[in-house]
C-alpha cells in the first residue's frame, strides 16, 4: 500500500465530497448584513468541511484504500 497515494487520495475526495456544502446558497451568514469576511469564510468553508465529518472521511478513506492498493498491484 502506497501511502503517498492514499493521503492525496483521501484529501482529494474529502474536498470532492465537501464541496456542495461550501458552494451551498441560503446560508444563515448571507442575510446577515454586518458579517465580515471572516465570518462569512467561517460560515462557508468551515462549516462545509466540518459538516457530515465522518461520513465524508470513511468514504474517502474507502476510496484511498482502494486506489492505493490498485497502485501498489501494478
Amino acid at each position: 500500500m502506497n501511502l503517498k497515494t492514499l493521503i492525496i487520495t483521501f484529501i482529494i475526495v474529502y474536498a470532492l465530497l465537501s464541496l456542495p456544502a461550501i458552494l451551498g446558497i441560503g446560508y444563515v451568514i448571507d442575510w446577515v448584513p454586518e458579517a465580515t469576511l471572516f465570518q462569512k469564510f467561517k460560515g462557508y468553508v468551515m462549516d462545509g468541511l466540518l459538516n457530515d465529518f465522518f461520513m465524508k472521511a470513511i468514504i474517502a478513506c474507502i476510496v484511498g484504500m482502494v486506489l492505493s492498493l490498485g497502485h501498489a498491484m501494478r
